[in-house]
């Protein structure tokens, strides 16, 4: 038997079909303004490449929660889905792919060079981790997307806590079955908030 086509369809779990299998991956563009909103430049570059016909637009890295981060489009708020919603709607309008937004978490950095790390966080902070990705994943449903990627890479929360060198004493930290422990109460948490229909990556 010949290996698939990279044209061929391919059926997700979910029961949403990608028309091929050419995936754009999450890259952030800096075009958002600090306050997160999409933008006309943000919109109308995310339309272009799903009008090339790629089979899946991730889009890139917004943020779960709401502490100051750039130039990245945000998905922590009610307030951020009327031009979410707007991205969704060029997406599909433009190409038959499906569209995906990337949800990421970070820890605080600050320009005098103070930098928060993973044994920082209480267990009530941790919580709220959790929370604030299933909370955005919610939206990126209501928003009209087909999907959600969770970013676990880059040495961002999930990454830090997935880490070796994570310095945690308690059960966040040490085996790789307390590493492993925060980004899969994410996964169980963004699963039972958005149902077994909505693919999470």
């Amino acid at each position: 038997m010949s290996a698939p086509s990279l044209f061929e369809p391919l059926p997700l779990r979910s029961g949403r079909t990608l028309p091929n299998r050419l995936v754009l991956p999450a890259m952030v563009t800096r075009l958002s303004g600090e306050d997160g909103h999409v933008n006309a430049d943000v919109r109308a570059r995310y339309a272009r490449f799903a009008k090339g016909g790629v089979g899946l637009v991730v889009v890139e890295a917004m943020a779960v929660h709401t502490a100051k981060s750039g130039p990245l489009l945000r998905i922590s708020d009610d307030t951020f889905l009327p031009g979410l919603q707007d991205l969704a709607s060029a997406c599909h309008d433009a190409g038959p792919g499906l569209v995906f937004p990337q949800i990421i978490h970070f820890l605080k950095v600050a320009r005098s060079g103070y930098r928060q790390t993973v044994d920082m966080l209480s267990h009530d902070e941790i919580d709220a981790i959790v929370d604030a990705f299933a909370r955005a994943a919610v939206r990126a449903r209501r928003a009209g997307f087909d999907g959600v990627e969770l970013h676990m890479a880059h040495a961002y929360t999930l990454s830090s806590f997935l880490s070796l060198k994570n310095p945690r004493k308690d059960a966040y930290g040490g085996s790789l079955e307390n590493r492993l422990r925060l980004p899969r109460r994410v996964l169980r948490a963004v699963r039972a908030s958005v149902g077994d229909d909505f693919p999470v990556g």
